[in-house]
């Protein structure tokens, strides 16, 4: 039997071009799962409505966001604050389930799993709050979590790695104490710059990570010229391609919905 992956785009609901990328990827059977922003603005019922319909051949995750849009909190400052614990807990869990309740409203049940833009979800303080929350509202059925810990090589960013882990550290033991299902490995972590072998780094993790992996990835589909945009071009147009077919043929890997939990 082959091994499983579950490719995760990341970002449904940021823009149209990021929300046609991604569709078009799982009629081509290139994704297993998708992460939705519920606060941006192209959140609508209409993208919601195309995600639904495809809920049999991606699970639809709440990308948690905190960083981007009307009421954005700049990623250091988040960072920091969570860090000496002085984030106004109550104001988290309001935007925590404003975005849950969107994401119920339009998809018609709960998500599949969660994660956070940006990793917010591995942050101190959030990850309790998160926790907590889903098990309050979903109990036994609480989404799996997405935990977000990247190897420090294997990709471009060994300082971005380094940091994430670190201010990762206790997810895990927090996962266990709120009894929730969380994936149990994580690739996907790079740059985000067009000239980087995105081509390359993805054949390395398909070849060498574990079975039941998540591998993010944040394809789009824009006429932007910014570095990330073009950055989300390459990947699409990887992603879209018979490269990406090879492989995971080459890897004897099939796409799965879930990852392996931990």
């Amino acid at each position: 039997m082959s091994r499983t992956v579950v490719i995760c785009a990341d970002d449904f609901g940021m823009s149209e071009g990021i929300n046609q990328a991604i569709l078009e990827l799982i009629d081509l059977g290139r994704l297993s799962a998708t992460s939705c922003m519920t606060n941006m603005l192209c959140w609508t019922r209409e993208a919601a409505e195309q995600l639904q319909a495809r809920r049999h051949k991606a699970a639809l995750g709440l990308h948690f966001n905190l960083t981007e849009g009307v009421h954005a909190v700049p990623l250091g400052k988040l960072m920091l604050k969570s860090l000496v614990r002085q984030l106004d807990r109550q104001a988290l869990l309001k935007q925590f389930d404003e975005q849950l309740d969107s994401f119920e409203e339009l998809i018609g049940s709960a998500p599949d799993f969660v994660d956070g833009h940006q990793h917010i979800q591995m942050f101190p303080v959030i990850r309790e709050l998160l926790l907590d929350r889903l098990q309050q509202r979903y109990g036994k059925q609480a989404p799996w979590v997405r935990a977000s810990t990247p190897r420090l090589s294997g990709h471009d960013s060994g300082f971005k790695a380094m940091v994430l882990r670190l201010i990762g550290l206790g997810f895990e033991s927090a996962r266990r104490r709120f009894h929730t299902k969380g994936s149990a490995a994580f690739a996907g972590l790079y740059s985000l710059s067009p000239e980087a072998d995105f081509a390359g780094m993805m054949q390395l993790w398909l070849n060498t990570e574990p079975d039941g992996v998540l591998i993010m990835c944040h394809p789009g589909k824009t006429g932007d010229e910014s570095s990330l945009a073009r950055a989300r071009r390459r990947e699409y147009e990887w992603l879209s391609s018979d490269l990406f077919i090879e492989a995971l043929r080459n890897s004897d890997r099939s796409l799965h919905t879930e990852p392996t939990f931990s």
